[in-house]
Parts: structure tokens; C-alpha cells; sequence
């Protein structure tokens, strides 16, 4: 089970200062979804992180609020190219960085680029839904997402993200 937050970031200046502060955490991720339906999403992953690779096959069900079912495995590169993706999905791509937070958490900070060039994310997952609830918020945080926008989202056709966070 996977307790998450996730907000949408403007600051550029704060961004481009933890980018520099935290670069050497940065893993470049490129994720392709095979299947989902209202319930399910499953995905596989490309992460470079200093010249290496891995590939990650993920299973995510049933979300509720701040809480999703997740399972995760790391395959190897052949079983990687063998996952045939949905070819009307957006490849998802990626800049993340891990900024060390409060009580033992981090905070996933993702870069865009591709079709969501410019976009910046922050997720922070926690523990229990009481953490999730009572850990102060970053002031650089903007507007809360997770229940709005999601990689899985994104990936179904080119979102304008700006246009539903205003409604």
C-alpha cells in the first residue's frame, strides 16, 4: 500500500536551486503504460541513475484519497523490451530528485520533459494516512494534484494541466 501526496510546483527559482543542490539524487525516468482500465494501471520503467540501468514492472490498484495499491518488481532488460506498450499512450519522461524532508521522508521532486516540458511535481509519500495528514506541507508547494493528475492521466493523451487546475 502506497500513501501519497502530490502537488504541483511553480517556483522556478526553487526549482532550479534544488535541482543544483540535490543533482547528484537525480534519476532519469522513462515510463510507457501496457494496460489500464478504471481500476488498474500497469506500467514498466526505464530509470538511469550515474550511468546505470534499471527496469521496473509496476502494478497500481485501487486508489482511494492518498492510498493505492502498488506492486513492484525489477525485471531484467529483456523482459523489458518484451512488455508490448499501448501505442496510443505518451511516453512519460522524466527528471527526479530525492530531497531528504521531515520525520524520515522524502520528497520526489519530477522534472517533465517530452509533451509535459516545464511541468514539476512533488510527491511525498508517507507512512500512515495520520502523517499524511499532520506533516507540514512545504511553503514552496503549490496546489494539491493527486487527486486530479496522474502520470496514468498524462499518458492517455496530452493534458493541459493548466486548464484543469483552474476549474
Amino acid at each position: 500500500m502506497e500513501i501519497e501526496r502530490k502537488f504541483l510546483i511553480k517556483d522556478n527559482k526553487k526549482v532550479e536551486e534544488l535541482i543544483e543542490k540535490y543533482k547528484n539524487s537525480k534519476k532519469t525516468i522513462k515510463q510507457d503504460y501496457i494496460y489500464s482500465d478504471i481500476l488498474t494501471s500497469i506500467r514498466k520503467r526505464k530509470i538511469e541513475k550515474n550511468g546505470e540501468i534499471r527496469y521496473i514492472y509496476t502494478i497500481k490498484t485501487g486508489r482511494k484519497g492518498y492510498f493505492i495499491n502498488e506492486i513492484e518488481n525489477e525485471i531484467t532488460k529483456e523482459k523489458y523490451d518484451l512488455l508490448k506498450v499501448d501505442e496510443t499512450r505518451i511516453t512519460i519522461e522524466k527528471d527526479r530528485y530525492v530531497i531528504p524532508y521531515i520525520d524520515n521522508l522524502s520528497i520526489e521532486l519530477d522534472v517533465f520533459h517530452g509533451k509535459y516540458e516545464g511541468c514539476v511535481f512533488a510527491e511525498i509519500e508517507f507512512e500512515s494516512e495520520k502523517q499524511a495528514n499532520e506533516v507540514k506541507i512545504p511553503e514552496w508547494f503549490d496546489i494539491e494534484i493527486g487527486d486530479k493528475i496522474s502520470n496514468n492521466k498524462m499518458s492517455r493523451k496530452f493534458i493541459d494541466i493548466k486548464n484543469i487546475l483552474n476549474k
